[in-house]
């Protein structure tokens, strides 16, 4: 009886250690898994910044673009650094990150290159993943330009930089997501993507602070500012900079850029998800 008492345990304690084996073995795969998609999202978003960082449209609608709004908005108007410098970052963010997967996509779709990402062996989140990240990175790379001049020409300095960083950072990413979004209708021309998306984008600059300040605006106006991420966007940079009357605490804005990144993202695989099928 001892002896076969002794041989039950064993074999119960290398089915253990079998069973933590593979739970190990499972765990590898999984970190494997994530690592490939993401050396693929990488791979998209490198291409993307070779092949059109440059392209025409991308240097009119992310820069060209937000730098003129922003000239007309400012000149004559009897505006402080400390004002001005904000709405230059929110903008520029604005618009150069959002601006790159509606351009993208569509060129792509006309060359079929989208659609060998589609049938290639890589899951559809990796291809919009680094559609993304193309355009945060983007959007991070014009965003040096405000702050370069801020620095050099306007002795521009932070008071709160964790906030400034979190403005930037989350909303590159928010508004690439954004981008991504819009870019997931089925077309092949970015006119046809950027009509649409510029009715949402130029009114987006009405009711976030940009052109009115939020105070000024009629109570309707203020609560759609809410739901406005570049409302946000503006809110941490002021906020960084130390010269704005809190509308909301930083942990709200923080939490609103996630969440919208969140949305926009779900949204933009659906919708890509949907085109895939009809394809």
């Amino acid at each position: 009886m001892e002896k076969k008492s002794w041989n039950d345990r064993k074999k119960v304690g290398q089915a253990k250690v079998a069973k933590g084996g593979n739970k190990l073995s499972q765990d590898d795969k999984i970190h494997g898994r994530i690592r490939k998609e993401l050396s693929r999202a990488w791979a998209i978003a490198w291409k993307d910044i070779r092949a059109y960082y440059a392209s025409p449209p991308t240097l009119m609608f992310g820069i060209l673009f937000p730098f003129a709004l922003f000239f007309t908005f400012t000149i004559g108007r009897n505006l402080s650094v400390e004002q001005m410098l904000p709405i230059l970052f929110a903008q520029t963010v604005f618009w150069a990150s959002s601006t790159v997967g509606p351009v993208v996509i569509p060129l792509e779709r006309r060359m079929k290159t989208f659609d060998r990402y589609l049938s290639a062996p890589m899951s559809l989140m990796s291809v919009i993943l680094g559609k993304s990240m193309a355009g945060f990175l983007y959007g991070l790379g014009v965003s040096v330009v405000p702050l370069i001049v801020g620095f050099t020409w306007f002795g521009f300095s932070l008071v709160a930089v964790i906030p400034f960083l979190l403005g930037i950072l989350l909303s590159c990413v928010a508004f690439a997501a954004m981008g991504i979004m819009f870019a997931s209708v089925p077309t092949e021309s970015v006119g046809n993507i950027m009509m649409p998306m510029n009715f949402i984008r130029i009114p987006l600059l009405f009711i976030s602070g940009i052109f009115i300040p939020i105070t000024e605006l009629p109570p309707i106006g203020q609560a759609l500012s809410l739901l406005s991420p570049l409302t946000h966007t503006l809110i941490l940079i002021r906020q960084g900079m130390g010269n704005e009357t809190f509308l909301f605490p930083t942990e709200v804005s923080v939490l609103a850029l996630i969440l919208t990144s969140v949305v926009f993202l779900f949204i933009s695989k659906q919708f890509h998800e949907i085109n895939k099928k009809r394809e």
